[in-house]
This record gives C-alpha cells, structure tokens and sequence, in this order.
C-alpha cells in the first residue's frame, strides 16, 4: 500500500505522524511510504533520516495526498487539504469531528473513510491510540496553568508550592481519567494541594489508593464543582465521553466564582470543551481571559513537546497502521473491531453515532454500508 505522510499544517504543530523506525517497519512489511519535505523537522527527525529508512521524499502536499491510498497525519485535515480528498482513499488520524462539523462535511462531501485514532477501542474498552497523548496533555496542562498563573501573563502571581510560611495553590481536576489523574500527580508533584472529581466511583477509588490519600477526590455535581472551584487557582478540565462533544461541566457560575487572575486549562476542548466559558485557542494565542479569570484552550497541547509525542504516538498507531496497510482499508475494518468502531466516515456517510448527535448530521451504520 502507498501510504503517505504530509506536513501537519495546525498552528505551530510540529508532530509527525511517523518517526523513521516506524516508517522503516512498514517498508519492511513491502509498503511504500511517502514523507512530505520537512514533515518530521518540528520534532527533529530530518528528511535525511526518512531517506535512509526507505521513505520517498515528497516536494509538495499534493504530491503527498495524490500518490497515496492511506493518509496518515497527527490532526484533523487542514482546510487546504480538503481539495485533495478522494473516495478510493483513507485517512487515520486524530479528527475528533464532534467538534469539527466543517471538516466533518468536508469528508463526505468527497466520500473519503476517514477513521479516527481517538475512536480506537479495545475489547476492554480502553482507547489505546488516545491514552499516550492524554497522558502528555495532563502533564503540560499544570505546567501551561502553572505558567499563566505568573503574573507577567496576567495571572495571579502564585507560585504552585506555595513557600515557607505561604500556602501552596489548590488545584482542581474535573475528570479522573488518564489526562486527569497525570494533571493531578504533576500538580501533586508541584507541591500544589490537589483535589480531583468524577462521576465514577471507582475512578476516585483508585485515585485515593494510587496516591494513599494526598490526593482529595470528590463526587462531581454541579454543586461540588463550582465549590471547589471557588477555592481554586487552577482548574483543570478532563472530562471525555468517546465520540460526543464533551459535556459542559464547569458553568459559567462556577468559572466567576474563581478569584481573580485565577486559571482555567481545558484539556477537552478538542471535543468542544467541558465549559460554558470555553472558546477554542492556539499555540500561537494560547489565552484569553473572561470573568477575570485566564482561559487556556489549545486542542493541540502535545506539539510542545513535539519529539516526545510523536515517538509516543507512533508507538501507539504504528500496530494499527501495519493491520489497515497489510490488509487493505475495507477488509481491515471488516477484520478487527478496534479499527471497525473507529470509523466515521464511509463512502460519503457518516457512520458514528455519537458525532452524529453532536454535529446534527444523519448517520448509517457502518455495517449496513459494509453488506
């Protein structure tokens, strides 16, 4: 299979959807594989090393998509992209079209498959191509917090660990999942006083044993969000329901009951945002401030540690990548129930209930499409 790699064209993401050794392993499996020029640069792997892996470097973006089957990328397709899309042709990356109705219509419009990483489940219901970059984006949630909260940004001027005779910050985490729970242990790490909340039970179980208690954990309501974070100088939201458009949590009340300059990071904003107060940011204009308090609501945080991510990603897809390359788009999907769930897109259908819901557009299942 020709399978292609183009540049990521978001703002500032610097990403690769395959490092060298994960292009060598499918060439070794006797599939081409196709590099934009200057792809993998943000995260220091030079075309040089793609060229001795067995890579075809490619000049330009249309190069890139017009020879390929299967599009591999980080995100959603750029909008000078759209113009590329082909119905013979697939595309595997992060597309999250819960909260992206335009890409969403852009796909079918053309009749692309588009299956999304972030939709990838196992039988056990883990969702193992979106755990390595939550777990990323949990860490740099606190220290973007922890950044915004000095006061050249405008925030509070707290440091997190307090200092000898001051009190550290409180931080809460709205959500116990793998981004939640790495929030709170770098926060905890930080010496900040940490309180998480859920709607799962043995979520805040398994965080009051992991961390022996030092970590506070409550029950999620309306009421218990907006208490703490009253108390909070920085909050973080976590909160993912597969598929949908993330559920508004955090109110507008409990954002306003925040003091001022206080910080608010929305790790959910590639599916919406978990707050009625969220607006969508970049790694370029990261921050906004509204009800005096900073909002950070960049859907791509893992591109500041481009390096790191795009080896943890890799790692994480290339399984995948090798199942959809070695036995083709349509008899893979039909083969393995992991890449079956994760399909939104099919034949100009859109085949995902849950983004359906959230985008307002008809879906078909995807096995009557199938026969």
């Amino acid at each position: 299979m020709k399978i292609g790699v183009p540049r990521e064209r978001k703002t500032l993401e610097k990403r690769v959807a395959l490092t060298p050794s994960g292009a060598e392993e499918l060439i070794r499996h006797g599939h081409e594989v196709l590099i934009e020029k200057g792809a993998g640069e943000g995260s220091f792997f030079p075309d040089e090393e793609y060229r001795k892996a067995g890579c075809k470097i490619a000049d330009t973006l249309a190069d890139v998509w017009n020879d390929s089957e299967l599009i591999v990328k980080v995100k959603e397709p750029h909008e000078e992209e759209y113009q590329y899309f082909r119905s013979d042709m697939a595309i595997f990356d992060y597309l999250h079209l819960a909260g992206l109705p335009d890409v969403a219509k852009a796909m079918l419009e053309k009749g692309i498959t588009g299956i999304a990483y972030e939709l990838v489940q196992t039988e056990d219901h883990r969702l193992p191509l979106l755990e390595p970059m939550s777990e990323i984006a949990g860490q740099l949630s606190v220290l973007n917090g922890a950044n915004a909260l000095l006061s050249q940004h405008g925030g509070r001027g707290m440091l997190m660990g307090g200092a000898i005779g001051v009190p550290a910050c409180n931080v809460v985490v709205i959500g116990a999942g793998i981004a939640g729970r790495n929030a709170a242990d770098v926060a905890l790490g930080m010496g900040a006083h940490v309180t998480i909340l859920d709607i799962d039970y043995r979520k805040l179980e398994a965080v009051k044993v992991a961390w022996n208690g030092r970590i506070q954990t409550r029950y999620s309501t309306g009421v218990t969000v907006v208490e703490e974070c009253s108390r909070a100088q920085l909050v973080i939201g976590a909160v993912l329901v597969p598929g949908h458009s993330a559920p508004k949590v955090i109110s507008r009340k409990a954002i306003e009951s925040m003091e001022e300059g206080s910080v608010f990071v929305d790790i959910s904003v590639d599916q919406g945002g978990c707050a009625e107060t969220t607006r969508t940011t970049s790694l370029a204009e990261p921050t906004y401030k509204e009800l005096g308090v900073i909002h950070y609501a960049v859907p791509n945080m893992p591109a500041q540690t481009p390096r790191t991510s795009t080896m943890a990603l890799t790692a994480a897809t290339l399984p995948y990548i090798i199942k959809l390359a070695d036995s083709g788009v349509d008899t893979a999907i039909r083969k393995y129930p992991e890449l079956n769930a994760a399909v939104n897109t099919y034949q100009g259908k859109l085949t995902n209930q849950a983004v359906s819901d959230s985008i307002g557009i008809d879906y078909t299942p995807l096995d009557t499409l199938l026969g």
